[in-house]
């Protein structure tokens, strides 16, 4: 069946990402060693109730301090928060924008607020672009629909909205677990392992 729509990740597709930096940031303000970052203890249920919109960004920081013993005011985990977003390269723009030429384009992403306003920034200071919503037809954040990958529901959310049909769709995450939950509901999907400019370049779309 050929395909009519295409369904992005973000983080590490579209937008770099170097978790190393947001690592050390918090290292540097006294969070012991972060090797299980958000896997250990309570953290891992931190980052899903912030990212599926259940815990406001306050309710998320307060969480984090009294977990890891410290009073990381709202300003300094932001900054630390946020420094692992990196650049949204201008061929990754061109490629959209020639790509919804053909095709329906949407992204899916496991994002929360505060990381959802620093990509609008980057796009704004670097490309004079307000939002992830100009580049795309529909944009759909986990924290604003409630449900996150790889939970099947954060793909169930996108066809009730788009009405698209997954054998229909291609699908690109650079997460492996989201690619085998994406196959078993049907999209075509491409483990992003290298530049997304060049695995979209060879898959000739």
């Amino acid at each position: 069946m050929a395909i009519k729509n295409i369904l992005f990740d973000l983080g590490g597709v579209i937008i770099d990402l170097h978790i190393y930096k947001t690592r050390s940031a918090f290292e540097e303000m006294g969070m012991p060693d972060t090797s299980n970052w958000f896997i250990a203890s309570n953290q891992a249920t931190l980052l899903n109730g912030y990212e599926t919109g259940n815990l406001t960004t306050e309710q998320f920081i307060e969480g984090i301090n009294a977990e890891i013993g410290l009073k990381i005011s709202e300003g300094d985990f932001y900054a630390a928060w946020t420094t692992m977003l990196g650049k949204v390269k201008e061929p990754r723009i061109h490629m959209l924008k020639g790509l919804r030429e053909k095709y329906r384009v949407y992204a899916l992403s496991n994002i929360n607020a505060m990381h959802a306003h620093a990509c609008h920034e980057i796009l704004q200071r670097d490309h004079d672009i307000f939002s992830f919503h100009e580049i795309f037809d529909l944009v759909f954040y986990s924290h604003e629909i409630g449900a996150r990958k790889p939970d099947p529901e954060a793909w169930l959310k996108v066809i009730e909205r788009t009405g698209l049909i997954p054998e229909e769709t291609l699908y690109v995450d650079d997460n492996s677990d989201n690619i085998e939950t994406a196959r078993k509901l049907g999209f075509h999907a491409e483990l992003v392992d290298r530049e997304i400019t060049e695995i979209i370049r060879k898959l000739e779309l």
